[in-house]
Formats: C-alpha cells, sequence, structure tokens
C-alpha cells in the first residue's frame, strides 16, 4: 500500500455514505467483494463491507472465562432460587467481559475496576434515583451524557467509564431502577466485577507479559543479535530475523491499537518505544559497511534495554547505563546516539544533558498532574462537538421514551448512548450493524424464550450466548449486538417473565434509537460525513512547528541571548495565526528581564494550540478507526507517526522549560532547519504527494533530544512509511 493512498480514502469518507463506502471498498479489493452469486445483487458492495466481520483467531481464553464470569452467577442464583439477585453479579461480569482488551494485568485490574466503579456501579446508582421522574430524568440523562463525554477523553480507561456510566444509567431507567435499596444494587453489581477479575489471576500467573511488550522487546533482541553477526556467516539471518521481528512488532501493536477505544498510554509508550528502533536500523548498515563490529558490552547493553521493555515500567528497576563513546566512526557514533533516544523514550526525560534536575518536590509533580489532566479534559474542537452531539441525541431519545407509548422506553436511550458512543466511534457504520445485529438477536431470543422452557434450562443458552459475546467482540460491533440482543432479553426476562414479546419490543426501541443516531446525530453534522485524518495531521505538524519556532528561539533569547546580540541576524518567524514562517526577518524580540519566570504570551498560546490540535488529531484518529475495514486498515498506518508527533511535543516542551532554568540553548538556524523539515512533509500531505527526506538534520546537542524525536516522525513518514497491518517493514 502506498502510503498517501490513505489521502483518497480518508479525505472523503462518508461525503456521501453509500457512494462512498462503495468506492472505499472497490478501491482496496480493486473490483467487487467476494459474496456468494445468489446474493451479489442482492447485497451492495458497501453495506456487505461494513457488515463484513474482521479476521481474527478464535479468543478461547476470553470465551471460557466470560462463560465463568457471566454463567456462575447466573447458576448460582437459580440453584438458590434467587434469580432477581443472580442478575446483578451477572451483569457485573459482563461489563468486564465487553471492556476487558487485554494488556498487563495491573492495567486490566484498573480498567475493569474503574468504570466498574465509576461507570457501571455509579450509572445504576443514578438510574435507581431518577427511575420514574419522568421530565426530570430527562434533564438529568443528558447532564449525565455530557459528563460521559467529558470522562471519555481520559484515555481508554476513561473511554469505558463515560461508555459504561451513560450505559447503565439508561438501563437505571428500566425494571432494574425499582431493585431496593439502591446501594444493594451497586454492591452486587461489583461483587460480579470483582469476580470476573479474580478470573484474570491464572492467566496473568501463566503470562505475566502482554504480547506487545514481548514482541517490541524481540525487535532489540534481533538488533542486538545482528550487530553481533556483523562479519560472520550469520549475518543475513540476523538481518533476517530482525526484519521479520520489526513486522511482528507493529502488526501486533496496531491489531491491538485497532481493537482497543480510547487513548491507551501503554501501547502509546511502546508504539514510540518501536518508532526509536528505526535509528538503530540506520546504524547497523553503517557499521555492517565499515565492517566493524561492536564491543560485547555495547550489544549488552541493548539486551538489557530489550528486557526492561519487557518488564515495563511497572518494575521499578533502573534503565542500564549507556556505555561511553567507543569508537569514531559514523556508524558507531549512529548507534550510541540511537541508544541514548531509545534510553530517553523509555524513561520518558526528554531533558538535555546539560540541563538541572527538575524540582523533586510534591507540590511540582502534583501541579504538573493535574495540568496534564485538565489539558486532556479540555480537549479540542471535535471533542466538544462531539459532546454537543451527543448530549442532544440523548435529550431526543430520552424525550421520545417520554412521550411515545414504548414498552421498554429505556431502550432507546441505552442503543443511542452505545451506538453513537461517548469516543467519536463511527456513527453510519456502527447504527447500521447495530441495527442489523438487533434483529438477528432479538429474532433469535424470541426463539429461545418461546422454546426452552423457564427455568434451569435456561442456563443452557445463557452458557452458549456468553461464550460467543467475546467471539463477536473480536469480529465486528454488529456480530457483537447479534450475541449480545438476547442475552440480555434473557436477563431482563428474569425480572419480569413477558416471553417473546419481550424480544419485540427490544426490536422496536433498538431501531427507533438508530434512527434517532442518524437522523438527529449524523445527518445535520457535515464534519461527520468526512474523514479529516490526513488534514488535521498536517495541521498538527503546523501547529507543533509553530511551537518550536516561538519555544525553542524566544525562550533562548529570553535569557538575555538573543540570536542578532552577536551581529547575526534573527531567523523567520511564523506567523502565530497560521503558524507558517513569515515572509523575510522578523523584528528583534526583546529579551525578557533576567530571571523573570514569566513566559511570553505566544509561546503558552502556541503550546496550548498544539496540544488541542493533537487532542483533534487523536479524536480523528478514533473516529477514522471506527469505520469500516477498507478505511481503518489504512487509517491504522497513521499511528506511529502519530504517537511520534506527540513524543516531539514533549521533547520540546522539556527542552523550553530546561532552557528557562538556564540550560543553553539551541542555534535558531537549527531550530528552523527542524521545523521547516516539519513543514514540508505537511505541504507534501496537503498536496497528496510522498514526502521527501529533508536531508541532514542539525546536530546542535542542546536540541539533540527534540532531533531525535523528530527524526523518528520523518523516518516513519519518508523512508519508513507508516504500514498497515500485514505490509513488511523492511531493516536496511
Amino acid at each position: 500500500m502506498k502510503f498517501f493512498s490513505v489521502n483518497v480514502v480518508a479525505a472523503s469518507l462518508l461525503k456521501r455514505p453509500v457512494r462512498v463506502i462503495r468506492s472505499a471498498v472497490r478501491s482496496a479489493s480493486g473490483g467487487r467483494l467476494a459474496v456468494p452469486d445468489w446474493l451479489s445483487e442482492a447485497v451492495p458492495d458497501w453495506l456487505a463491507e461494513v457488515m463484513r466481520p474482521k479476521k481474527a483467531p478464535v479468543p478461547w481464553p476470553d470465551m471460557i472465562r466470560a462463560v465463568l464470569a457471566i454463567w456462575v452467577p447466573l447458576a448460582a442464583g437459580f440453584v438458590t432460587g434467587r434469580r432477581e439477585l443472580a442478575l446483578l453479579p451477572a451483569m457485573g461480569g459482563l461489563l468486564s467481559v465487553m471492556i476487558d482488551t487485554g494488556g498487563p494485568y495491573r492495567q486490566r485490574v484498573r480498567r475493569i475496576g474503574t468504570a466498574a466503579v465509576f461507570g457501571g456501579a455509579a450509572g445504576l446508582a443514578a438510574g435507581t434515583v431518577l427511575h420514574g421522574r419522568g421530565w426530570v430524568a430527562v434533564a438529568a440523562i443528558v447532564v449525565i451524557a455530557g459528563v460521559s463525554g467529558v470522562v471519555s477523553r481520559l484515555g481508554a480507561t476513561g473511554s469505558a467509564t463515560g461508555l459504561q456510566l451513560l450505559v447503565y444509567s439508561s438501563l437505571g431507567l428500566g425494571p432494574i431502577g425499582l431493585l431496593r435499596p439502591w446501594w444493594h444494587t451497586a454492591l452486587e453489581f461489583l461483587a460480579g466485577a470483582v469476580w470476573a477479575v479474580a478470573l484474570i489471576t491464572p492467566s496473568w500467573l501463566l503470562s505475566p507479559r502482554s504480547a506487545e511488550q514481548r514482541a517490541v522487546a524481540a525487535v532489540y533482541h534481533a538488533l542486538a543479535a545482528d550487530l553481533r553477526a556483523i562479519g560472520t556467516p550469520a549475518a543475513a539471518a540476523a538481518r533476517r530475523a530482525a526484519t521479520s521481528a520489526l513486522n511482528t512488532a507493529y502488526d501486533t501493536l496496531l491489531t491491538g491499537r485497532a481493537s482497543a477505544s480510547g487513548r491507551n498510554e501503554r501501547s502509546m509508550r511502546l508504539m514510540a518505544i518501536l518508532n526509536a528502533s528505526h535509528q538503530m536500523t540506520e546504524a547497523v548498515p553503517a557499521l555492517r559497511a565499515e565492517g566493524e563490529r561492536p564491543p560485547p558490552w555495547v550489544t549488552d547493553t541493548i539486551d538489557r534495554l530489550a528486557d526492561a521493555i519487557a518488564r515495563g515500567p511497572e518494575s521499578g528497576a533502573p534503565l542500564p547505563l549507556i556505555p561511553p563513546q567507543w569508537s569514531a566512526s559514523p556508524g558507531a557514533l549512529a548507534l550510541r546516539d540511537s541508544m541514548v533516544a531509545l534510553s530517553g523514550v523509555m524513561s520518558g526525560d526528554w531533558t538535555p544533558p546539560s540541563a538541572p534536575p527538575a524540582p523533586p518536590d510534591l507540590r511540582s509533580r502534583l501541579r504538573g498532574r493535574a495540568g496534564h489532566l485538565a489539558e486532556q479534559l479540555m480537549g479540542g474542537r471535535i471533542a466538544w462537538t462531539f459532546t454537543a452531539r451527543l448530549m442532544i441525541c440523548i435529550g431526543v431519545a430520552a424525550a421520545a421514551s417520554e412521550v411515545l407509548p414504548l414498552q421498554r422506553s429505556y431502550w432507546v436511550v441505552l442503543t443511542t448512548a452505545i451506538v453513537l458512543k461517548p469516543d467519536y466511534g463511527s456513527v453510519f457504520a456502527r447504527a447500521l450493524q447495530r441495527g442489523t445485529g438487533t434483529i438477528v438477536g432479538a429474532a433469535g431470543g424470541a426463539a429461545i424464550l418461546a422454546v426452552v422452557p423457564y427455568g434451569l434450562w435456561l442456563l443452557l443458552p445463557f452458557g452458549v450466548l456468553a461464550a460467543l459475546l467475546p467471539y463477536g467482540k473480536s469480529r465486528n460491533f454488529g456480530l457483537t449486538a447479534t450475541f449480545l440482543t438476547p442475552f440480555v432479553v434473557l436477563l431482563i426476562d428474569l425480572l419480569e417473565p413477558l416471553g417473546w414479546r419481550l424480544a419485540w419490543d427490544r426490536l422496536i426501541d433498538t431501531l427507533l434509537g438508530c434512527v434517532i443516531v442518524l437522523a438527529v446525530g449524523y445527518a445535520p453534522w457535515p464534519a461527520a460525513w468526512q474523514a479529516h485524518l490526513p488534514a488535521q495531521f498536517a495541521a498538527t505538524l503546523r501547529a507543533v512547528a509553530a511551537y518550536m519556532d516561538e519555544g525553542l528561539v524566544t525562550a533562548w533569547a529570553a535569557g538575555g541571548r538573543p540570536d542578532w546580540a552577536a551581529g547575526g541576524r534573527p531567523g523567520p518567524v511564523p506567523d502565530p495565526r497560521s503558524g507558517r514562517p513569515g515572509a523575510g526577518p522578523a523584528a528583534p524580540r526583546p529579551p525578557a528581564a533576567p530571571g523573570s519566570p514569566a513566559a511570553p504570551p505566544w509561546r503558552s498560546r502556541l503550546r496550548r494550540r498544539a496540544a488541542r490540535s493533537l487532542a483533534d488529531l487523536r479524536a480523528e484518529y478514533q473516529r477514522t478507526m471506527s469505520e469500516p475495514p477498507a478505511v481503518s486498515r489504512r487509517a491504522s498506518a497513521w499511528w506511529p507517526a502519530v504517537v511520534g508527533l506527540e513524543e516531539v511535543l514533549d521533547a520540546t516542551t522539556t527542552a523550553v522549560v530546561a532552557i528557562g532554568r538556564g540550560a543553553a540553548g539551541p542555534a535558531p538556524d537549527a531550530v528552523h532547519r527542524l521545523t521547516g523539515a516539519l513543514r514540508a512533509v505537511a505541504d507534501a500531505i496537503e498536496a497528496e504527494l510522498p514526502p521527501r527526506c529533508p536531508g541532514e538534520l542539525p546536530s546542535d546537542p542542546a536540541l539533540a533530544p527534540v532531533t531525535a524525536a523528530v527524526r523518528s516522525v520523518l523516518a516513519l513518514l519518508t523512508r519508513g512509511e507508516p504500514r498497515s497491518r500485514g505490509e513488511a517493514a523492511t531493516v536496511p
């Protein structure tokens, strides 16, 4: 796949839903999709692609765990004759099954626990309080939708928590809200979630490290072996092994990211570490051409760095020290620089070596964390637009449930919440998949209620459906709805046995919710018809470049060492409105008073603008990843570059802070060369042209961490070309 073929598909995504998805499918497959002959005329290409399940291995461990997490509480309730008490623990187990996406044990426990306490339990409590309160409940559920949208900005855990808060608040408006006391309802629900978390422990004991950690660590082990093999007969085999490890690592990370929701800090950290391997892969052929094999202590250090990647930051073990310069050859210097850059990415410390240490006091750390949290909650334009759409749709659905004669009206709100999803999920595809899956699932639920005798025999379909939930989740949203609908119908029937008519009510309410989402949350919002991922990436490149120009050059000048003081001419200063360089040399800025802690106002504004632009980029990426595979596969190619761009902003901010504390500043010309390279890439993206390598980057020591981060992004966009899953990477 050519990297910029994503531009053709993503730039016009959903402009006209039917036409665009059809063209996306044909551009991906080169012709009509393979469907049975008897369906070739009845099923349009675009609909077949929207509904097509993803290819994924059968998740047997997850299926077994789902049966134990959900079926065991239900069986206990049936055996003891307290079926209504089995409902809430089973729902707690259901939450854990639906939001668990794997990963390290601590992260999984934190994700499930946070979503269960602040999402599911809090939502059930709120729904119970609001049950039967009419228009007061309508207003309250709109407010809860707004809170859900804001909380969803706090990464993957926030995304899961925000969704569950809205979902279980909606469920609380139905028969579950009649259960009393409310705190008893919440405790039973949490008991089911705790039981499901306990079932994760055996798999963690057997395999404490995630597949993503092992894959990224394997890349650096393979590179160390490649360096040891220089000048030996095993060199060719070692090179192929390094190439295979790099391909596997990218495939593993991109596959995991495709099934995740929200911003996952662990996955982003692993992708940043993997991106840093580009510098090391460039050093290997240079050493091979020079015939120089690194000393054993150098390759041993790379192996120890790989071991630290596999252990993860939660181990708390210090990183190995980078060995001093052992050779003056270009390849050796490049290899040591790549090891320093890798250590910086792993530690998250972009501070230049000459900078004084950061203040260690607790107040400074808390202030930094609070600022980061506030920045995430603020989000960008896309985040606030989506929050408004979510609140409007939930308001319309809640109002419809009040005025229409519906038997199970709370399902309208529930469907609207799930289809619209508070973290920018695709509306059009999800609505189609949800509607189709619900039709099939409702028919299955009605058949089960009509055929299976009420009593212990219901445990059989409960167990089968529980096992199929992880399978459907690994395929697509529609297949998940196909298995989830009859399961929820059976659960609700435990409270109010109505037979097959309950499935019919579910079908009507679900289809009404899908119509509300498409008519209110999709059609009136032209921005939702298109994906702007390439354009947003280019805009973020310009915003980051503008902050680098203003922050690094002006921060250096503010220390009393302006570039024009030595007789030089100031470099071009970017226009603060567009981020583009000025037409000529700008007038000198007067330096700030020595020791003044205040930053120039444009620097703070450009920093916030760059952060908001990155937030919009993450939101746009998440939304595009929810689209059908023909589009999402191409969108996944951007993720390594998105992560790399965040590293550039972090390194730049750290350098600005260090310079403000008295560290040596970079030469303005070096800064402008870096920002010029970023803007050249942005120009190429906007022109739908492949970007060119900008040549040598500056070697200013004060700019080394920023240069290393920029080099990784440029390697991905020029030589490396971001890849979608299944495309080959090469080690030079």
